[in-house]
């Protein structure tokens, strides 16, 4: 792991440089998308850069062009020694800078006031660690409607992205197994990560900004009624595959349902789930397609006829 801390000190130092170039960021997502653990130690590590103001290196006096290109690689490697040394120095941010936790269990959903201002409402198996000043926080799995009612722009961090929330705005934000969702409900949210390339993005009221692993990302107009239709422990499914609706079931169950049907996968379905109604979902399941439920070990196994 400390090869890792090492190496993203480096992207940090090398995305902060004078002479970072398109090149530099192809090869950034090449390195995010190369190992799983990459993200989430980069985010971490800016972090602390963000909390610390950066380090502070001696300014650079003209020199002729062939030693320029010296003194900005020096200075570059010094920094990432700088940046890497603080990051091993200095625990966690969530131990070293956070306020406190709040989390919720399976099929859970909860809300908290971050500050006089900022409201969260949390969905099931979410982990969001409050910042010591209470204007910002980090996503670390699940999904929340961030609202934000006062002048004080509330930051939250998500999979190695930057969301900015301001006045009378909220926003939803999902972290998934191979992507990260950021939708603006109510005003436009300001969106940065090192993937944009550019200085950040605005996601305007009604988008979605969906952004993979690999850096790739793209902007549509979701069914709001839809997406948020988690508020009130409902999951509403439109024309969606059986594999997607069940891994969204998931989520909410103690008791998973396991799919051992692949040719029953793509069999769409419509309609609405209720999360308190326990096994309504299976129950209803096989009046609806060729198949069976046997109950495994602490799951639901699903069978073709």
């Amino acid at each position: 792991m400390d090869v890792i801390k090492l190496r993203a000190a480096e992207w940090i130092a090398r995305l902060h440089a004078e002479d970072c170039t398109p090149l530099d960021h192809d090869m950034f997502r090449d390195w995010l998308a190369s190992d799983p653990r990459n993200g989430p130690v980069f985010e971490h590590l800016t972090e602390l850069w963000e909390l610390s103001g950066g380090a502070r290196t001696p300014p650079v006096v003209a020199k002729p062009v062939q030693t320029v290109r010296r003194l900005v690689l020096s200075r570059r490697h010094a920094l990432a020694g700088l940046v890497a040394a603080a990051f091993l120095a200095v625990p966690p941010w969530e131990g070293a800078h956070a306020s406190r936790i709040e989390e919720t269990g399976i099929g859970s959903i909860r809300d908290v006031r971050l500050t006089s201002r900022t409201d969260c409402r949390l969905d099931t198996q979410t982990r969001l660690v409050v910042g010591a000043n209470g204007q910002q926080a980090r996503l670390c799995h699940g999904q929340v409607l961030l609202s934000v009612a006062g002048p004080d722009p509330f930051h939250l961090s998500a999979d190695g992205m930057t969301v900015q929330l301001h006045d009378k705005t909220s926003a939803d934000i999902r972290i998934n197994r191979g992507n990260t969702e950021v939708t603006a409900i109510r005003g436009k949210v300001f969106l940065t990560a090192a993937a944009l390339r550019d200085a950040g993005r605005w996601v305007m009221p009604g988008q979605r900004l969906r952004m993979d692993r690999n850096g790739g990302w793209n902007i549509d107009y979701p069914d709001l009624e839809t997406l948020l239709s988690w508020q009130s422990g409902e999951l509403v499914f439109r024309n969606q595959p059986l594999a997607e609706v069940i891994q969204e079931i998931n989520r909410y169950a103690s008791r998973q349902i396991v799919l051992s049907a692949p040719r029953l996968a793509s069999q769409r379905l419509s309609g609405v789930y209720h999360v308190r109604q326990g096994d309504a979902f299976l129950q209803m399941l096989p009046h609806l397609l060729p198949l069976r439920i046997r109950p495994a070990h602490n799951a639901y196994e699903i069978v073709a006829l």
